[in-house]
């Protein structure tokens, strides 16, 4: 492979990567800020952020961190210890860029709506497999979420 191919490989997978970490983030973000509201917490606690937290964001964070493992490993392997820094640095700042825009104040429509949506979904999923309690908690944390300030985010 030409050493310009991996240089262009690597740099794009790091800028991928580093949206991709920052969009996650932004993600667990809003959960911890919703979570924290609808648990009446005090500042610095998670409150329901656990609990409204879409499941499968959790896989891709995982993925996201093997994945950067895996590059690291493999741009050093390569190119040497230059590779590892510039892929490093460049996930860093692409991460950073990215994430500035995604993470907002009150948080984003899209992410508020997809906690909701994703709430709904475990709701109907735990009432089909006949989980009534959880069932009912989920119903408490939509219902919670609808009374509170980030209703406002689903209205079109």
């Amino acid at each position: 492979m030409e050493p310009t191919q991996i240089w262009t490989g690597v740099s794009f997978a790091a800028v991928v990567l580093g949206i991709h970490g920052a969009y996650y983030g932004a993600l667990a973000d809003t959960c911890l800020k919703i979570g924290t509201e609808l648990s009446d917490a005090s500042e610095g606690t998670t409150g329901f952020q656990d609990a409204i937290t879409p499941p499968s964001s959790t896989n891709f964070r995982i993925i996201n961190w093997l994945a950067t493992l895996l590059l690291a490993g493999v741009s050093w392997y390569y190119i040497g210890f230059a590779g590892i820094a510039v892929f490093l640095v460049v996930r860093f700042v692409a991460s950073l860029v990215s994430g500035a825009s995604f993470k907002t104040d009150p948080p984003r429509k899209y992410f508020c709506r997809m906690v909701y949506s994703s709430m709904g979904n475990r709701e109907a999923d735990y009432a089909k497999a006949g989980d009534t309690m959880r069932s009912e908690a989920m119903n408490d944390l939509r219902t919670r979420f609808e009374r509170s300030h980030f209703a406002k985010c689903l209205a079109q």
